[in-house]
């Protein structure tokens, strides 16, 4: 099992609502280069560093939305009148 000092990569991969595969292609940059598995534990500072570098990247740019993920609204009918 992992020691309070580490943390499992999908668990991380969880918490900041990411794929674990981007969490463990962007590990080697963190200096972390022996985790290849979601169920690697990384310590508890590598995680930060991860942390900061996924929020950072969602701040930094707005993933844009696909048009098929826009709602469509309906154009508003006046109430019917009952004869």
């Amino acid at each position: 099992m992992t020691e309070s000092n580490q943390i499992r990569i999908n668990e991380l991969a969880r918490e900041l609502e990411v794929k674990a595969k981007a969490i463990i292609d962007y590990l080697p940059e963190a200096g972390v280069t022996e985790k290849k598995t979601h169920s690697s534990s990384i310590e508890v500072d590598a995680a930060e560093r991860v942390r900061k570098h996924f929020r950072d990247a969602a701040q930094a740019k707005p993933w844009p939305r696909k048009k098929s993920q826009l709602k469509r609204r309906r154009k508003k009918q006046p109430p019917r009148q009952l004869a």
